[in-house]
């Protein structure tokens, strides 16, 4: 690079044992059963936190100690998902909050789509009948917004061979 001069970031001796030890830590909470972004993010933070902290101890002590961190906050967290999760079902997936198929036409896609397995029937109730986004239906769920997508296609495949076998096409639920 003419010109400009590169600038590189030096990480002592200490630091990149820190680091090291951070990735053991993300590597250790995905085999725990975490996600891997989740694994990186508390990883992530139980790093900045010791870099910034004035915490003294010995070497040795270090892992420990930011394994520790790490657990506690993968629990924190958990509980917290946990308990938003409940929040959502409880306020959410009430009968009531439900949009009920108007008419007796609608009485086949109704049967249709609660013949449909879990994942697909609750991405296409909250997508179509509940009019959320797909990245709404996403946090609500758990999910990436590509697994939404991908459990909507496949949901509406399955609702369309559902329909068809009972003679019903698109068109007629227009």
């Amino acid at each position: 690079m003419k010109g400009k001069e590169e600038k590189k970031i030096r990480l002592d001796g200490y630091e990149i044992e820190l680091v090291k030890f951070a990735e053991e830590i993300s590597y250790y909470l995905q085999k725990s059963g975490a996600g891997a972004e989740n694994a990186r993010d508390i990883s992530q933070d139980v790093l900045v936190k010791m870099l910034e902290s004035e915490i003294i101890l010995p070497f040795e002590k270090i892992r420990a100690w930011m394994y520790r961190v790490a657990i506690r906050l993968y629990i924190d967290r958990y509980r917290r998902d946990k308990k938003y999760w409940e929040i959502l079902q409880r306020e959410f997936f009430k009968d009531e909050n439900v949009i009920s198929f108007a008419g007796p036409e609608y009485e086949p896609l109704y049967r249709a789509v609660s013949m449909l397995k879990r994942k697909y029937r609750l991405v296409i109730d909250l997508y179509y009948f509940q009019d959320f986004s797909i990245k709404e239906v996403s946090k609500i769920l758990g999910i990436t917004s590509s697994k939404v997508k991908v459990d909507l296609m496949r949901g509406r495949q399955e609702l369309k061979k559902l329909l068809e076998r009972e003679g019903y096409y698109y068109e007629d639920f227009k």
